[in-house]
């Protein structure tokens, strides 16, 4: 009897060694996830540059070069952050109401530093008629 308890003992010990091995690779493993945020920042820039990638084209309608705008503007309305602004180029200024839905249009976003923050968030967007619609 006195040999059965301890057994009972030594597997209860290794049981619950087995459990804080196990609890401290999770918080370990936890702490590693939080610690990397490099993709974090990375999915948060593709979904800031995504509201504005999808109208970047040669062939775009007025239709979208206005939503584009409107886009830009609640951007640069909704943010505090000045690195978050983008900035639109548009022969004689810009306003939607400049655009025509019944004209064609090549948006551009530049690569690199002229379009792009160090951080890789676009800052500019290049709006220019085509001739031929």
């Amino acid at each position: 009897m006195e040999n059965a308890s301890k057994a009972l003992i030594i597997a209860g010990a290794i049981l619950l060694s087995i459990l804080i091995i196990s609890l401290g690779i999770f918080i370990f493993q936890q702490a590693k996830g939080a610690v990397n945020t490099d993709s974090i920042d990375q999915m948060q820039v593709d979904a800031f540059n995504g509201k504005f990638d999808q109208y970047a084209g040669t062939k775009i309608r007025g239709a979208q070069v206005k939503a584009l705008i409107n886009a830009v503007n609640t951007n640069n309305n909704t943010t505090d952050d000045e690195g978050k602004h983008v900035e639109i180029q548009y022969q004689g200024g810009l306003t939607a109401a400049k655009i025509s839905t019944g004209k064609t249009y090549t948006v551009e976003i530049p690569e690199g530093k002229d379009g792009h923050t160090s951080a890789g968030l676009i800052r500019l967007i290049k709006i220019t008629e085509n001739s031929n619609t």
